[in-house]
Order: structure tokens, then sequence, then C-alpha cells
């Protein structure tokens, strides 16, 4: 189960964190993420990590699902994809490289 229950608010510290951590994972270590969420079932293809310029306070987490031209919002996914693409960036993340 995820550690963050519900989704966290933009501004919140939980995902500035998560952003980050994605942010900096390598290509090989987002695509370990992406095949975890994958394996638990969901249409994950991509994680794109945007920040939003002039300042660096705006962030977003864009998921890109299989099939489908468009990324939607972290917000817009259900929360057991996002329970899994937490669970994963956090394990990814902590796993000795």
């Amino acid at each position: 189960m995820s550690r963050l229950k519900d989704f966290p608010s933009i501004h919140s510290n939980a995902l500035h964190s998560l952003y980050e951590i994605g942010r900096n994972l390598s290509d090989k270590e987002r695509q370990e993420v992406i095949a975890r969420v994958r394996a638990k079932g969901y249409r994950v293809e991509e994680l794109e990590f945007y920040e939003y310029a002039p300042t660096d306070t705006m962030r977003h987490l864009f998921v890109r699902m299989e099939g489908e031209a468009e990324s939607i919002p972290y917000f817009m996914l259900d929360k057991e994809c996002w329970s899994e693409i937490v669970d994963a960036l956090l394990v990814v993340y902590t796993s000795p490289s």
C-alpha cells in the first residue's frame, strides 16, 4: 500500500519530493518504474516531469497511457494507479544502483 493515501496538493512537500525523485531518475531507472507499474496491470507508457518557467515552484507530473495520444495529469489517475506509481518511484529511488 502506498505511503500516500490520497493525491497530495500541488503545493505539498510530498509532491515536491516525488517530483524531485522522478526528475532525478536516469532514463533506465524511469523505465524500471514504468515496468513495475505495468507489471501491476496499468498501461503506463511514460512519466513526464515538468517544471514551468519562469518559476521553479510550478511543477507537474503527467502520465501517458498506452494507446492514448495525450498525457494526463497525475491527479486524474485512479488512486490505485497513482499508488503503484508512487510505490515504484520510491522502490527504484531507494534501491542500490
